[in-house]
């Protein structure tokens, strides 16, 4: 094979990988954010039902002041029997003391309501705080593992730059320039494999004599279309280049 070629061909797969690679490191913060997501949604759905559980203790809190000024007020009736003079006076107080301690029951009842409603709202924020303490247990050994991952991609990052460097080091002057040409208009890709005719580049098929003459792989030779530089894969591996 054609010296030239040969580092041609490796160099496109270094830097293929190499895009591959950053297309993942692009990627991190994103999976970082996905990986948050059940932890913002948990916190969320704490803090609508601890907004429930706040409104109803500033409603207990108002119901127990108007429960305590309703005792004042029955106790206040009550210190006044002495001073009744007639029967008819005594009848409208002592239905004025009913119709008070009627309505203290109502304000009672509610505020039973409102104490067992504000229990089962603290089981729900225990609840809603165990589960964030879960999601988030969860969210750190993801965000542990992305960040190993990124660690690794990056030392292969770097891996591969040197080879590249050294790769694009051994090309002539011409080669090379060519090669990042055309990597830089046709998306990274700047060498491609020949298969069945038919060129991987653009998907193209090629004139017969230059079929032949790309087989040979015993020079540089471009797509008659796309003009990516062509080669010719061994026989075993033609069937898996694409």
């Amino acid at each position: 094979m054609n010296e030239q070629l040969a580092i041609l061909i490796q160099l496109q797969d270094v830097d293929s990988r190499s895009d591959v690679i950053a297309e993942k490191r692009r990627q991190f913060p994103l999976l970082v954010e996905a990986a948050a997501k059940p932890v913002e949604e948990a916190h969320a759905a704490l803090a609508e039902v601890q907004g429930e559980l706040d409104a109803l203790n500033r409603d207990r809190r108002a119901k127990e002041q108007d429960l305590k000024e309703r005792e004042e007020r029955i106790d206040k009736l009550k210190t006044r029997s002495a001073d009744l003079k007639t029967n008819k006076e005594y009848q409208t107080h002592l239905f004025e003391i009913e119709l008070a301690q009627q309505e203290k029951g109502t304000v009672e009842e509610r505020l039973l309501e409102l104490m067992d409603r504000a229990e089962a709202l603290q089981h729900t924020v225990r609840e809603r705080e165990a589960q964030i303490a879960a999601r988030r247990s969860g969210y750190e050994a993801e965000r542990a593992r992305l960040q190993n991952e990124q660690n690794a991609m990056d030392a292969e990052a770097e891996r591969l730059a040197s080879e590249s460097n050294t790769l694009a080091d051994r090309l002539s002057p011409a080669n090379h320039q060519s090669y990042e040409h055309l990597k830089a208009t046709r998306k990274g890709v700047a060498v491609a494999a020949l298969k069945n005719g038919t060129c991987q580049g653009c998907r193209l098929s090629l004139q017969p004599q230059l079929v032949a003459d790309i087989r040979k792989n015993e020079k540089i030779l471009a797509c008659t279309y796309c003009h990516r530089i062509l080669y010719s894969p061994p026989p075993a591996l033609e069937s898996q280049k694409t």
